[in-house]
């Protein structure tokens, strides 16, 4: 059984504390301890220290005590610009930034027309410009920042610490990206985080599925473009897998004769591209359409229906440049073909959210650095 340090408990407390926070936004220490099994004492200690930190702020509001008897309760409103983080997509010739806040919210954000490698000096220098000019926006807000969140197009590596990324020819080459994040950090002062697009953005798509009441737990992402991938979210939580590389669907393979060679993609990938729709379909034609969305549809449906049999997953999202030249039209499909295969009816959409890489780095690492503010 593990044992817990006194700063444990006040940590874990802390983060209760502040989750309470981010769903009820103005609350006072009263109302914190009946929702929790924290003494008054307790409850007051913390609330202190968030208003020390600049969390909260008082409300200006005072509520009656419970029946309307006692004394007033001084309510606290939590301060959701206080802390914040910025998220840069790098996805093939765009660049976006958002300022993301406590709740989620995009407080700044840009776009710019650029190809910046991830590992390239250039986006280095350039980096320090984004960094300065987000600090300035948060400035104005009388926020801080205290993390950046990268979203990049490639498969990461943990274990070998290795970014693999496709190069101008269209070779794919590894990178140490360790390196190139202490250079970051070093240029800025800053926690620098590094994920893969397609898991950042359904961080992003998860968060706006659940912006209404729709209670979604388990989400998977596939992304289609010029290589195919899946982010996958299980209890609310990015799976990763073992060396972070869950959900790298190019290597899945429906053909039992395949034989990989030390130079080719990966099965599925080499099927789907974006590159080899256009190069083999006619798209300027209703008929070259037609046969292309019934071609990668099929491939989509058998991928979700492996994905289903193991994980149990009832929702997906289709996103990616190859699923933008059809839409809704290949959404269609995907569903029919699924019904022709089994009897499962996943909820399966298109997705809405603009820059989502970005927004989703930037909350991956505002999750992970409040736990670092909360620790103080």
């Amino acid at each position: 059984m593990r044992s817990y340090l006194p700063n444990d408990i006040k940590d874990e407390n802390r983060k209760i504390i502040y989750e309470i926070l981010l769903q009820n936004p103005e609350i006072a220490k009263v109302e914190i301890t009946e929702k929790t099994t924290m003494s008054f004492v307790t409850v007051s200690k913390i609330v202190d220290f968030f208003y020390e930190i600049g969390l909260v702020a008082l409300s200006g509001e005072s509520r009656d005590g419970s029946g309307g008897l006692g004394r007033k309760r001084t309510v606290y409103r939590l301060n959701e610009n206080s802390f914040v983080t910025v998220g840069i997509q790098l996805i093939e010739r765009k660049v976006a930034v958002v300022l993301v806040n406590l709740i989620g919210e995009i407080v700044d954000s840009f776009s710019v027309e650029a190809k910046l490698p991830f590992h390239s000096e250039d986006f280095v220098k350039y980096f320090e410009d984004i960094i300065n000019e987000m600090k300035k926006k948060a400035d104005e807000r009388g926020g801080t920042i205290i993390g950046v969140g990268l979203a990049i197009d490639g498969a990461i590596n943990i274990r070998k610490r290795t970014v693999r990324m496709r190069v101008d020819d269209g070779v794919e080459k590894d990178f140490n990206y360790e390196e190139v994040i202490d250079k970051l950090e070093s240029r800025v002062g800053l926690p620098v985080s590094l994920e893969n697009d397609v898991n950042a953005a359904t961080v992003a798509e998860l968060k706006t599925l659940n912006s209404g009441d729709a209670g979604v737990k388990n989400l998977v992402n596939i992304s289609v473009g010029e290589g195919i991938g899946a982010g996958i979210i299980i209890n609310n939580e990015l799976y990763r897998g073992m060396n972070a590389s869950a959900g790298e669907l190019e290597y899945m393979c429906f053909d039992e004769n395949y034989q990989k060679t030390p130079s080719s993609i990966g099965w599925l990938e080499g099927k789907v591209k974006y590159s080899r729709l256009k190069n083999t379909y006619n798209l300027s034609t209703d008929q070259g359409i037609e046969v292309c969305i019934d071609y990668l549809s099929k491939k989509i449906a058998l991928s979700i229906i492996n994905i289903i049999s193991i994980l149990d997953i009832d929702h997906f999202i289709l996103s990616g440049k190859s699923v933008s030249l059809f839409s809704d039209r290949l959404l269609e499909s995907v569903k029919n073909c699924i019904e022709q295969y089994v009897d499962w009816a996943p909820t399966i959409s298109i997705n809405l959210v603009q820059n989502s890489s970005a927004i989703g780095a930037a909350i991956l690492s505002l999750q992970h650095e409040m736990n670092e503010v909360l620790s103080r």
